[in-house]
């Protein structure tokens, strides 16, 4: 819903230009979707209840911070265990981030299930990107950064030029990425 110049889906070349709910959908716990907190209520509902039955829940796309209301929350909390990342991919969304975090926690989903994604290389330099990593996991939990490929890059784990131009390198993408992912390496001091 939102067309993100940064993402795949939001594109017409990948999904057409209409969000849709499905009628029906594989019922398994891994759950793939776009953006499901843009669905319905009745929507989101029926997909919870389907969630509900297997005891726990993995939301593999990172859930739209500005969308998360208390009711959401609520519903998420039915789960036993969900897994349940939210996204920051600009410091500009960190109010926005901060509340939808403080609602999945005051309806009992516990930190250790809470993680975030961090846009990485789309429009923000190394520094940024360090400092909403940290920010992050200055609450308690996992940061993963997202390094941005853009859809017609050839090749992935690239700097492109404009990343060049925000201060990005091949070794501060390492560093970057090792470090959140690999547990390798020590933060910069900027």
């Amino acid at each position: 819903i939102r067309r993100c110049k940064f993402c795949a889906i939001g594109t017409k070349r990948i999904e057409g230009s209409n969000y849709r709910e499905l009628k029906n959908w594989p019922d398994l716990p891994v759950l793939i979707d776009n953006n499901l907190l843009a669905a319905s209520r009745s929507h989101f509902d029926k997909v919870i209840d389907r969630l509900v039955r297997h005891g726990w829940a993995d939301f593999n796309q990172g859930l739209d911070c500005r969308l998360l209301s208390d009711y959401h929350a609520k519903r998420l909390s039915e789960i036993k265990r969900p897994i349940i990342r939210l996204a920051l991919d600009h410091m500009d969304l960190r109010h926005e981030w901060q509340e939808a975090f403080e609602k999945l926690r005051e309806a009992g989903i516990a930190k250790r299930n809470i993680s975030s994604y961090c846009l990485v290389g789309f429009n923000t330099g190394p520094c940024e990107s360090w400092q909403r990593c940290e920010w992050v996991e200055s609450h308690g939990i996992k940061a993963y950064p997202m390094w941005y490929h853009s859809l017609s890059q050839l090749e992935r784990n690239i700097v492109t030029t404009k990343q060049k131009r925000l201060g990005w390198n091949n070794e501060k993408r390492k560093e970057i990425m090792g470090y959140y992912y690999k547990h390798r390496g020590q933060r910069p001091v900027f």
